[in-house]
């Protein structure tokens, strides 16, 4: 009997240590697989984001060779044909106020163009932060469009140079999607730090007809979602019922201060 008693205590160890070895055998499966898919996981981000890089790269260099063009053939031709109006001018004795106002026109363009050649420079873009930039670009649009547009904003953003023009394209994009789509009479661009300095809040208003995103989005506002990944951010358009919100947070507590 008591031989009966040891096989059976005997037997009941072997199933014990089988059993915790096939459940050790399976937490350790489970614990690589989990590291594995960690791993992949992380590979995969960090090739998105090379990518995105690399895809806004190209996009810089586009935007810089279209600078260069406008500012080195456009402009030019717009120098010479605002030359030629001078000279129809002086051919007259008295003021043609039509050849006056063509004069007026074609200066404004050529400054409205050189602007606009320098807000697609990046060159231009690393010598002023995002604040600088923006303010430009809204005393370009408040000059001409025909709407309002208000900026409010902190009186620093630390973030490097890089990310601020990521985050200037962004906002850019925003404010020609609100020109095409909304046709507004008020345009407000506002940027808010978070309390403890770690995020940066940015929303754009406008007061058109209203917009939500549609489940196929356009490329404009594909690009404006992956310039937001690529900075570990979020965006989220919104219908508010009195016109279109673009909502955007992002980090700024991996972001290195440049100063």
């Amino acid at each position: 009997m008591e031989e009966i008693y040891s096989a059976i205590i005997i037997i009941s160890m072997i199933i014990l240590v089988l059993s915790g070895g096939i459940i050790f055998a399976i937490i350790n499966y489970k614990d690589k697989q989990s590291r594995f898919l960690l791993e992949k996981r992380a590979m995969e981000e960090e090739f998105s984001g090379q990518l995105l890089q690399s895809r806004i790269e190209v996009q810089e260099i586009t935007f810089a060779a279209m600078s260069k063009e406008l500012h080195d053939n456009i402009g030019q031709l717009l120098s010479s044909a605002k030359m030629h109006i001078g000279l129809a001018e002086r051919a007259f004795p008295q003021t043609v106020p039509l050849l006056n106002a063509a004069n007026e026109t074609i200066a404004d363009a050529i400054s409205e163009l050189r602007s606009l050649a320098r807000s697609l420079d990046r060159e231009w873009l690393e010598r002023f932060d995002l604040l600088t930039n923006l303010k430009a670009e809204c005393q370009r649009l408040g000059s001409t469009a025909a709407f309002e547009i208000s900026f409010i904003h902190p009186s620093r953003i630390l973030m490097a140079p890089d990310r601020q023009i990521i985050l200037f394209r962004i906002i850019q994009e925003a404010i020609q999607n609100a020109i095409r789509h909304a046709k507004p009479k008020y345009l407000s661009i506002h940027i808010l730090t978070a309390d403890n300095q770690d995020a940066l809040h940015i929303k754009i208003s406008d007061d058109g007809p209203g917009f939500t995103e549609p489940e196929e989005a356009g490329l404009g506002m594909s690009n404006m979602r992956q310039r937001s990944l690529l900075l570990k951010g979020k965006i989220e358009w919104i219908n508010t019922g009195q016109g279109t919100q673009v909502n955007m947070e992002l980090p700024l507590n991996d972001i290195p201060d440049e100063s």
